[in-house]
């Protein structure tokens, strides 16, 4: 059996994460988007959710960093989602990430977005 992947399409959070002193003090919207690479090839058919990755507990994991400290750049926010994506959930081989932030100060543009691939 070859690697599925589960997508986390558009997850949406509202932080404090920015280089300028505004972003840090009233937020913006962030949008996410995870893809994962899994060796589900224990699942086979038994239709258990402990064979698989809990998306649930990917999103809550998400949730958890976007409210857990504040970053400066949208790059090392990025990067801390794959790392911690990829050490807590075995099954997860390789992750891909793309942060979003519709709000970016940068005049009439639809987002900025940043995309990280990580692999064990």
């Amino acid at each position: 059996m070859g690697l599925t992947t589960i997508k986390i399409n558009n997850a949406k959070f509202y932080a404090y994460h920015g280089d300028m002193e505004y972003e840090k003090k009233y937020g913006n919207q962030f949008e996410v988007d995870i893809e994962m690479k899994c060796d589900l090839s224990k699942l086979n058919h038994s239709d258990k959710l402990s064979k698989t990755v809990d998306y649930l507990a990917v999103y809550n994991l998400v949730s958890e960093i976007f409210g857990k400290q504040k970053f400066n750049l949208i790059e090392t926010l990025n990067l801390k989602i794959c790392e911690e994506i990829l050490s807590k959930f075995e099954l997860v081989k390789k992750v891909k990430v793309s942060v979003r932030k519709p709000n970016a100060p940068l005049g009439i543009i639809d987002s900025i977005e940043i995309i990280n691939y990580l692999e064990k």
